[in-house]
């Protein structure tokens, strides 16, 4: 086997790739040249691997450009939940609303006991959530910081969905939640949902 190539081999495995599909790459690479080199006489060896040693070439400068892009891939930055009430229940004011159900936790920042988020990296997110109103009831909530309300929706007596979706800087440790406002609420478990996800 030609030294360029142990070369190659040699780099793609010390370089530390922050995508996924780095070991599906390396090991994509040493098998097509173990496959290419056996069959084929030296000459025609030689101009295979040095297509494909241009075509490694081409695919380090993609995947480096990806990672400077948004460090695509990368588990440290895939936040993500949504959450959903498990039963209609009527809260009184300032009552944490209990999202106790969750259809996804990457990166498990949401915790079904405490019906909080809590920051595992800090970084800029969105939140979205949605209420389910009784007709009997003012659909009120909040979204509440760290102890503050952050934002506020309100909503008139009739059924409908009732909700909002915003941006908040978070350091690491620092939490979000979702209350009823100033009234009594009644929250159908249905139609209510909390989700949040990082997006930088």
């Amino acid at each position: 086997m030609p030294d360029i190539f142990y070369s190659l081999i040699l780099d793609l495995e010390t370089k530390q790739f922050n995508l996924t599909m780095k070991s599906t790459t390396l090991t994509c690479l040493s098998a097509c040249v173990l496959l290419i080199l056996a069959p084929t006489g030296p000459v025609q060896g030689k101009s295979l691997l040095a297509i494909m040693s241009k075509q490694a070439e081409t695919l380090q400068h993609g995947l480096d450009l990806a990672s400077k892009v948004g460090d695509i891939g990368s588990k440290t930055y895939s936040i993500a939940f949504t959450a959903v009430t498990s039963s209609g229940t009527t809260y009184s004011s300032g009552s944490t609303i209990q999202f106790n159900r969750l259809k996804i936790n990457h990166g498990n920042g949401f915790n079904t006991g405490n019906y909080r988020f809590t920051t595992p990296i800090g970084g800029l997110y969105v939140f979205s959530w949605n209420i389910g109103v009784h007709s009997s009831y003012v659909g009120n909530s909040n979204l509440i910081k760290n102890g503050s309300i952050y934002h506020q929706i309100h909503c008139q007596k009739t059924y409908q969905q009732c909700g909002a979706t915003v941006t908040m800087w978070l350091n690491k440790g620092e939490q979000v939640w979702v209350t009823s406002g100033y009234s009594s609420i009644y929250v159908y478990a249905t139609y209510s949902s909390f989700s949040g996800w990082k997006i930088n």
